[in-house]
């Protein structure tokens, strides 16, 4: 299922979630954060099943910090039979190579019980994930996001009116150890139950809703934590206007399907410049993989005042289709550093990395 932030389980979800911090007035500041992590009962699409929690939530609480801020967190281990480490995805850890997160690489894993300090510097604006890097725990619910602003008088080349966040990700009804062994047995063959669920309510609901106000702009953040699906995302309707790409602003760059995979993170602003009369669909859709047993993902753009459960008087758009490649390249290839923002590479490279695609099947 594919999940929108109010989900419903195979599951892509998108999570729309915030998290509330106070920020001192001090320039590079530190932050500090106690994790509790634990497995828990939670019924997001009326199917009961664990999911691992931090602090009792899932997805985790969203970090939210300032260009050259120091985060701390010490996290503790109350899996009871699992080890966990935690990766900072987008964090560049100059000088903390060691907090890296990756378990068995740069890292011994946190056994049950014990409890582990990260600590490390968030060096560069942007919207970046954190996530297990343990088994497959991250699609068990143990993952969320790290929002870092710009330093004090700095400003962003857009402008904006209100700020969202959303995650794709997996939601399966079965254990992350069968999803495991079905992966492992045949790479199609895993078997994902459809529907829409609500992970920031804990019980099942309907859609989730984005309510937005006639005329205004909103930047959209969003990010894939996908474990195996390229997701195309779209708003019924609506352009989107990608400004930045993990961490870089580009150059401007206007579409209709936002083509994101996992471990990418985009800003896409978005104006409610449509017929406020009505309430529109926004969809994620697989796409390089067969989508007939993945139902879309859907929430409910709704136009203030209407009801936010006023379903649209149309069906939610279909996706592009799965092996149609062309628009995924076009994406890629429109992606240029935005003027004033280029970073240049080093003039001299010490090594060359190949790297090798093992997808040599697309549907």
């Amino acid at each position: 299922m594919i999940c929108l932030s109010r989900c419903r389980s195979f599951v892509l979800v998108l999570c729309f979630f915030f998290a509330l911090m106070n920020f001192p007035a001090a320039d590079a500041r530190i932050r500090r954060f106690k994790w509790d992590v634990r497995y828990e009962y939670r019924s997001p699409d009326c199917v009961k099943k664990l999911v691992i929690t931090i602090n009792g939530q899932s997805p985790g609480p969203t970090i939210k910090a300032q260009q050259g801020d120091t985060i701390i967190v010490e996290l503790t281990n109350n899996l009871m039979t699992e080890n966990v480490a935690i990766h900072w995805h987008g964090i560049r850890q100059k000088g903390t190579p060691w907090f890296d997160g990756t378990e068995g690489v740069t890292q011994c894993p946190i056994v049950p019980g014990t409890t582990f300090k990260y600590q490390f510097v968030v060096d560069r604006a942007g919207t970046y994930l954190y996530h297990a890097h343990y088994g497959m725990q991250r699609e068990a619910g143990l993952h969320g996001s790290i929002h870092v602003s710009l330093p004090n008088g700095e400003s962003e080349p857009f402008r904006y009116d209100y700020d969202r966040n959303i995650i794709l990700t997996n939601w399966y009804h079965k254990s992350t150890y069968e999803q495991a062994v079905g992966l492992a047995s045949k790479l199609t063959t895993t078997s994902l139950d459809a529907g829409l669920c609500n992970v920031t309510n804990p019980e099942c609901s309907s859609p989730f809703t984005l309510t937005v106000v006639p005329g205004k702009t909103y930047r959209l953040r969003i990010s894939s934590l996908t474990a195996l699906s390229t997701l195309s995302f779209q708003i019924e309707g609506h352009n989107m206007t990608i400004v930045e790409a993990d961490g870089y602003f580009v150059e401007p760059v206007v579409v209709q399907n936002l083509f994101i995979y996992s471990g990418e993170k985009y800003y896409v602003l978005v104006k409610a410049d449509q017929d406020p009369s009505r309430n529109y669909w926004a969809t994620a859709n697989i796409v390089s993989r067969d989508p007939s047993n993945t139902p879309p993902a859907l929430a409910i753009w709704n136009y203030y005042p209407n009801h936010p459960r006023r379903s649209p008087s149309t069906g939610p758009p279909t996706g592009p289709a799965c092996n149609d490649t062309a628009p995924r390249k076009a994406q890629s290839k429109a992606l240029r550093a935005r003027q004033g923002y280029v970073h240049p590479p080093p003039p001299m490279l010490d090594r060359v990395i190949v790297f090798l695609n093992t997808q040599n099947q697309i549907c």
